[in-house]
Order: C-alpha cells, then structure tokens, then sequence
C-alpha cells in the first residue's frame, strides 16, 4: 500500500510530512534532492518519491490568520 502526504516543513535535517492519519518526522537524506515544501510525497514501504501528478502549495503557505477569527 502506497502512503500519500504533503511535505509541510523543513526542520534541520528532518521533514514533517503531514499524512491523512496525522505526521511524521523524517530524515531529509530519505527525499528526493528536489522535493518541496507543498510537495505530494509518496511512500512505497521503503522508499519516498514526488507525485509530481498531485503538488499543491504547502497549507502553511496559504494560512490566513484572519481564519483564526
């Protein structure tokens, strides 16, 4: 079964990977050199790999704090 988040953070030598059943914290060295912030990544059991099919613009790119009430 193929595993489908969006890579939402960089935080020093990990990503934050946010997945429909909450996120994770990986290695970068796991990700492709050329992923993104706001990149669909895909997870195979073994390896990450970019849907280059499915990349939108990270959610924390298009948070408005005026949503915040």
């Amino acid at each position: 079964m193929i595993k489908r988040g969006t890579l939402e953070r960089l935080d020093g030598k990990y990503a934050v990977l946010l997945w429909e059943n909450g996120s994770s914290f990986i290695p970068r060295r796991y990700l492709p050199t050329e992923a993104r912030l706001g990149d669909t990544i895909l997870f195979d059991g073994s390896n990450y790999s970019i849907d280059a099919t499915n990349s939108t613009q990270s959610s924390f790119q298009t948070f408005s704090f005026r949503q915040m009430g």
